[in-house]
């Protein structure tokens, strides 16, 4: 099969060597040669004279701006023919010329809808009132507002906290915000327990989807902050060394860092990995939410010797990931392949899923009540709303349960099951700001993992060209002139201080509630505006329509028929 060719989209590209050898085509040498042959008939003609009195050298100089005059109607000549020759675009061979305005305006329109038209509410994936958020805090800066609030209450989908008026005596002031979190993982497989004290944590990007740089300034930053670092499934780097912060081994498909030649799991490397003392929990990632069902991939560009050695991988070609893992298809098969991984690591082990069909969790939770101590210490519940280097729009978009709705779901199911205290559930998915941490707790999160919060505090702008190796930051890149851009150590503070502001601020929330901590915010602490006027508590919205579409495909699947088929014959009856 030929190989597959990934064509740049951006606009902000590093110029190169390469980038100016490939201009260099039949084209534009034969308007070079045309532009410099039509000049010097031109000046031999009409400026013959100049010639023979002053010299070649500055005949030619004189002929500047005649050369720049020709060079133009060539230029129009040449792109003419190309335009027309082309065969790929229709249109530009029915529009020739003119249509590289349309091109031009295409390239710049993401731009200037960021920075010129769009309203600070209206950008995806993030609103620029959120990033503005999140810059002024991970800066240290006021982040209070004045005048009052720029969010619409009456819009659909607005979250709205509930205060308590007179059961409100745990709230504090300013500085005096509590700090009375605290939750343990592996408490009841038999392995050193991971205590935290904070509930957020920086979630899975490899090194070689992020920079050195960006790593090791994540790293320091969860040291001073107090928080876990994931490696993602890239394996263990020098830059995850980089702060002496915690790490949490991710175990993708591909086996990254632990893999013999063949992609399988090597067990030795797999408790050399357990013995660095970094490393305090593993997680084998079953699916991410930005592309569940489908393997990661690693642009070769962006594989570098110190990469492919740490992955053990080649040089020279994209890095795939298979879709799934060859161990197990089932859930007894991954139990068992949780007890081998934390058997040789003696440490908590998790996994990392996206819910699509609900029965696969409860499954899970089913097993977890037959087999005490057994399953996993905790589960990292990724919404299809999550975020990722590159993925396929069609992924991207339109597969998996939203975060919220995931999070209900499991929680539900552990709690039906019995076994809720024996599991740790992380939620996953366009978490930046302490009122979506609020949601995701109430919702039955124990702790949240933020990737693009994290990045936002590095100091991204959303210039969404993570999958082109040329991110303008030098934080999604291995460009090396891109990444000197990026201070580890001023961006390792801002790190720490946005995982403080969070902590202290979603804190805020819960003692407004009149709570100690926001493990105590219930869904019914939280209400959401479903039309204008209306607003209806978080309970009743997530996860009670998944659950229930479970139980009518559970029903129709035991007589054969799809749930629309099941109702139609019901209707009939």
């Amino acid at each position: 099969m030929a190989e597959r060719k990934f064509f740049p989209t951006s606009i902000s590209k590093a110029p190169s060597l390469a980038g100016l050898l490939n201009i260099l085509n039949a084209y534009t040498i034969s308007w070079f040669i045309l532009s410099i042959g039509v000049t010097a008939i031109y000046g031999y003609f009409f400026q013959k004279a100049t010639l023979e009195s002053v010299g070649v050298i500055k005949w030619a100089t004189a002929l500047t701006g005649e050369f720049v005059m020709f060079g133009l109607i060539s230029a129009i000549v040449v792109l003419y023919i190309h335009d027309k020759r082309q065969t790929e675009n229709p249109i530009q061979r029915l529009f020739p010329v003119v249509i590289w305005g349309r091109k031009m305006l295409v390239k710049m329109g993401p731009l200037l809808r960021q920075y010129l038209f769009l309203n600070d509410q209206e950008e995806t994936p993030y609103n620029r009132i959120t990033r503005n958020w999140v810059y002024e805090t991970s800066k240290g800066a006021r982040n209070t507002i004045g005048f009052g609030s720029q969010i619409d209450m009456d819009k659909v989908g607005t979250m709205l906290i509930m205060p308590a008026t007179f059961t409100n005596t745990k709230s504090k002031t300013g500085e005096q915000t509590g700090h009375a979190y605290e939750k343990k993982i592996g408490l009841h497989t038999g392995v050193e327990p991971v205590v935290m004290k904070h509930f957020v944590h920086i979630s899975a990007m490899s090194y070689g989807a992020l920079s050195y740089r960006a790593h090791a300034a994540l790293n320091k930053g969860a040291k001073l902050a107090g928080i876990m670092h994931n490696t993602g499934e890239g394996s263990l780097a020098p830059c995850h060394e980089y702060g002496g912060g915690d790490l949490i081994f991710q175990i993708g498909t591909a086996k990254y860092g632990v893999r013999d030649d063949e992609g399988n799991l090597d067990d030795k490397l797999l408790k050399e990995m357990a013995e660095h003392p970094q490393v305090k929990m593993f997680e084998i990632k079953l699916a991410q939410g930005a592309k569940p069902g489908k393997g990661g991939m690693l642009l070769k560009e962006k594989i570098t010797e110190e990469i492919a050695k740490i992955r053990k991988i080649p040089m020279g070609k994209d890095a795939y990931a298979p879709a799934r893992h060859r161990e197990f298809n089932d859930v007894d098969g991954l139990f068992d392949f949780i007890d081998h991984v934390r058997k040789i690591t003696k440490k908590p082990t998790g996994i990392k899923m996206v819910i699509g069909h609900t029965a696969e969790i409860e499954s899970i939770a089913s097993k977890m009540k037959k087999e005490p101590g057994r399953g996993p210490d905790y589960i990292v519940i990724d919404g299809g709303d999550g975020g990722t280097g590159a993925a396929p729009y069609v992924l991207s978009s339109y597969s998996g349960l939203p975060m919220k709705q995931a999070l209900a779901v499991a929680d539900w199911a552990f709690k039906s099951n019995g076994v809720r205290d024996k599991v740790i559930i992380f939620a996953s998915g366009k978490i930046a700001t302490p009122i979506e941490i609020a949601v995701a707790m109430a919702l039955g999160a124990d702790a949240v993992y933020m990737a693009r919060g994290f990045m936002l505090a590095l100091g991204c702008i959303q210039a969404l060209e993570c999958h082109t190796n040329n991110c303008p930051t030098g934080i999604a890149t291995q460009n090396k002139r891109l990444e000197r851009a990026l201070n580890i150590e001023a961006a390792a503070k801002r790190v720490a201080t946005y995982a403080d502001a969070l902590y202290k601020e979603t804190q805020m929330l819960a003692e407004s509630c009149g709570y100690e901590s926001p493990s105590e915010i219930t869904p019914d602490d939280i209400m959401v505006v479903t039309s204008p006027g209306h607003l209806d508590y978080l309970s009743e919205l997530h996860g009670i329509s998944a659950y229930e579409a479970s139980l009518e495909r559970k029903k129709a699947k035991e007589v054969g028929m799809t749930v629309g088929e099941m109702k139609m014959k019901e209707s009939g009856e």
